[in-house]
Order: structure tokens, then C-alpha cells, then sequence
């Protein structure tokens, strides 16, 4: 795939899976060795992580905004505003993702720079409390 096709995969992942919490496109989308570096256990961690955190905060609003994007062979990096609302708490982030993509699907993701941060100021937490 051309470096244009690999940056609509990852805004597809940004703005489908992540702003619009659908699920059903992880396995579309996330290659089946796929790794996060932030949350643990590959394409099936980060499904089961997000059913349990929209299950557990169903008013959850996530937002990332993609404001430019660069891409050179299999990599992409994003820059964008994460911003989070749960709860009546909000919290934002500008910063850099990167994505790996491989056959039009995500293989290895490193989040926004400082989401983990962002998620637990509205209160959802990525490892023990």
C-alpha cells in the first residue's frame, strides 16, 4: 500500500475506532499480531480493554482531532489533539502518535503521547490504581 493509503488507515482507526467506539472495525483495522504500546495483550488486549472501559463509562467522549499527518513507507505519524470527556471531567493532549501499517492494517501503535495521563484525569485508569 502507498504511504496516502496507510495515512486513511490510521485515520480511519482514529476517527472510527477511537472517536466513534466502533469496535466491530478492530479486527478490520489492527493486524492479528498487531502491538500497543500502552495497552498490553495485542489486538485482543485492546478490544477487551475498550469494551470494559465504554462498558464502565458509558457517558465516555473521546475526540482525537487529526491535524497533519506524514507518511514514508509502512509508518505514519499524526499529530492531533486527544481531548477526553467522562463524568463531567475533561482533559486534552496535542501530540504525536505513529503507526505502523503492513497490508492495510495497523501492526504496531505507539498512542498519543500523554493519553494515558489524559484518561486518568476523567478517571479511567490503564494499570493498577
Amino acid at each position: 500500500m502507498s504511504a496516502d493509503q496507510n495515512k486513511i488507515v490510521v485515520r480511519r482507526f482514529v476517527e472510527e475506532i477511537l472517536n466513534d467506539h466502533n469496535l466491530a472495525l478492530v479486527d478490520e483495522l489492527l493486524a492479528p499480531d498487531y502491538v500497543n504500546h500502552l495497552i498490553p495483550e495485542g489486538r485482543e488486549g485492546f478490544k477487551q480493554f475498550w469494551a470494559m472501559v465504554l462498558s464502565a463509562n458509558p457517558d465516555l467522549r473521546i475526540h482525537g482531532g487529526i491535524e497533519h499527518q506524514v507518511a514514508e513507507a509502512d509508518y505514519v505519524v499524526t499529530r492531533l489533539t486527544f481531548r477526553v470527556e467522562n463524568d463531567g471531567k475533561e482533559a486534552s493532549v496535542s501530540s504525536l502518535s505513529e503507526h505502523r501499517v503492513v497490508d492495510g492494517k495497523i501492526v504496531e501503535d505507539w498512542p498519543v503521547i500523554g493519553a494515558d495521563t489524559v484518561l486518568e484525569q476523567v478517571g479511567i485508569m490503564l494499570g493498577p490504581a
